[in-house]
């Protein structure tokens, strides 16, 4: 039966390593809308890396590539983060978004972009603006919890104190988008929602910098986040340091946290919906089998999701008679629509029995 069961997750692992190796070449081949860029050219550019055009090795390198590496690196880092949280706090809702870590985020751009002073300021730095401002609301998220981490005896308290600060953080923002020009509101929205779209090339070296570290870490923390599946008074009795565990799970998740959302925005759901996925596909919760589980399982959903948001417009020249071009459907949208279908699916199916 244990070999039976091993033989079952080996074939769930290997299968989905193998669509996350198809989605990507579907991703390039199929995921933009330039009709001048033929099979072959693609064909050329995979094989060759290029196709003898400058103008197509361009779009190709430049457009359509770096939201499909963006997307394996979100789906990697979002997704361990999110199981690592859910682990800790021994809770299906806790993500990076539940537990305050992106509301630092949200609420510094939100300064950067609203507020012309902030957006000087960050001006004079010469690189983007948006960008340095998630950094160092990734930060402050990191410096905040662990004040609460140190302070609170409890993990439930440190996710209960967190939210009512992502309240907080939320009605400030509230008040500057109630008094923002409508250019302002559509450039906040548009990071709030998420996009793959706006990741270049040169980026994708420094989400790999960052992400490399974080799965080396979320490797050596599997025995302790297995020790917690029975709770911190049983983890202590077997010598586990529940506090620097916790602490450590922490900065780890608010680091990759605050490095990767500032690129692609606030891309929430798959940080939820890919632990809660993993569980019953797998069928175990230790975590040697259920980490490259979820992080696989939230590769393929980004990935499916931006290829979808690719493939389908919203055609607003035909919404209220407004004179605009069709564009892409944010990415953020679709992987609520059909993150949320599949857990809503799981759960008509019996999968709410499922527990950490």
């Amino acid at each position: 039966m244990k070999n039976e069961n091993e033989n079952y997750r080996y074939l769930v692992i290997l299968s989905l390593i193998f669509l996350s190796a198809i989605l990507p070449i579907v991703g390039i081949y199929f995921g933009g809308s330039a009709k001048s860029i033929s099979y072959e050219d693609v064909s050329n550019f995979v094989i060759h890396q290029s196709t003898g055009d400058e103008f197509k090795d361009f779009m190709l390198k430049e457009v359509r590539l770096p939201p499909i590496l963006g997307a394996i690196l979100i789906g990697l880092t979002l997704s361990g983060a999110g199981l690592m949280l859910q682990t800790l706090f021994r809770n299906l809702l806790a993500s990076p978004y539940t537990t305050g870590i992106s509301s630092g985020v949200l609420l510094i751009v939100a300064l950067v972009i609203f507020i012309n002073s902030v957006a000087s300021l960050f001006d004079a730095l010469g690189t983007d603006k948006v960008l340095v401002a998630g950094w160092c609301g990734g930060l402050i998220s990191m410096i905040m919890l662990v004040i609460i981490a140190l302070r609170v005896k409890e993990s439930n308290g440190i996710i209960i104190v967190a939210l009512l600060l992502s309240y907080l953080f939320g009605g400030v923002r509230s008040y500057l988008i109630a008094n923002a020009e409508n250019i302002q509101v559509q450039e906040y929205w548009e990071f709030m929602i998420g996009t793959l779209t706006k990741i270049h090339i040169q980026d994708i070296t420094n989400m790999v910098i960052c992400t490399i570290p974080f799965i080396l870490l979320a490797v050596f923390l599997t025995k302790p986040l297995n020790a917690l599946l029975f709770g911190e008074k049983y983890a202590k009795s077997f010598g586990l340091n529940v506090k620097k565990i916790r602490l450590l799970i922490l900065l780890t998740t608010s680091f990759i946290v605050g490095a990767i959302i500032p690129y692609v925005g606030l891309i929430a759901f798959v940080g939820i919906a890919s632990p809660y996925l993993a569980r019953p596909l797998i069928k175990t919760s230790d975590h040697r089998w259920l980490m490259p589980t979820t992080m696989l399982l939230g590769v393929v959903l980004v990935l499916a999701c931006h290829i979808i948001s690719l493939k389908y417009y919203i055609p607003f020249y035909q919404i209220y008679g407004i004179s605009r071009p069709a564009s892409p459907i944010p990415i953020g949208s679709v992987l609520d629509i059909l993150g949320g279908l599949l857990v809503i699916y799981m759960v008509y199916k019996g999968e709410k029995k499922i527990r950490i």
